[in-house]
């Protein structure tokens, strides 16, 4: 164990030092085991009721629903970033910027539901493959803007349970209760949604016809 600082420890940047912090607080509690038990899954055909959950200073709405399908189908919809405007209702615009191997840089438009509205931002999403999406703002509308989505096996893999969190600052135009209502009004939809999605796309390929979502 280190009993010093190391040489050159005083140089860091407090935002860099908080950064880093909040990755590993973030990190510990997406592996941490599902708050929902075995028995509770069934509740879940509807979005779960949304819960607070403080990383560092903070805040992050976060909901779940169960999903009857496996998280590859589930990962390969929220992953299909230049496409998924056409899925979400509040996104007008999202693409690819760039592609930097299990990071991506993804630009995005959207439009809060019952709001005349659209902001503007460029997020950089981690992915951890079929498990987990990470994202930050890098440039664009609002202060900050954070979250991610968890994929966990259940009922023996055939289904996924979807954790969707997130978290905006707004800044000084957009304050804290403003932003929180808005995103409980969202994150009911877009979860009910990417559920309706991947379902869909089960039920087509049983029935045999081509899943039109696919790429060459």
């Amino acid at each position: 164990m280190l009993t010093t600082k190391p040489k050159g420890i005083h140089l860091l940047k407090p935002v860099v030092a908080t950064q880093a912090l909040f990755a590993v607080a973030l990190s510990a509690l997406l592996q941490a085991p599902p708050v929902v038990a075995k028995g509770e899954l069934h509740n879940l055909s509807a979005p779960s009721e949304i819960i607070e959950t403080k990383i560092e200073n903070k805040i992050f709405q976060t909901s779940k629903i169960l999903i009857k399908t496996r998280p590859e189908v589930v990962w390969k919809i929220l992953t299909d970033y230049n496409n998924a405007d056409a899925i979400f209702n509040n996104l007008k615009d999202c693409g690819l910027v760039e592609d930097k191997g299990h990071k991506k840089v993804v630009r995005h438009e959207v439009q809060p539901t019952g709001l005349p509205g659209r902001f503007k931002y460029t997020l950089e999403i981690t992915e951890t493959p079929n498990h987990m999406l990470e994202w930050h703002r890098v440039r664009g509308d609002f202060r900050e803007v954070d979250g991610y989505w968890k994929l966990e096996p259940a009922d023996g893999g055939k289904h996924t349970l979807a954790t969707y969190s997130a978290y905006i600052n707004g800044g000084l135009f957009l304050p804290p209760p403003l932003v929180k209502r808005q995103i409980r009004v969202d994150m009911p939809i877009v979860l009910a949604t990417l559920k309706k999605e991947a379902e869909n796309r089960v039920q087509t390929q049983i029935a045999g016809r081509p899943d039109k979502h696919t790429n060459d």
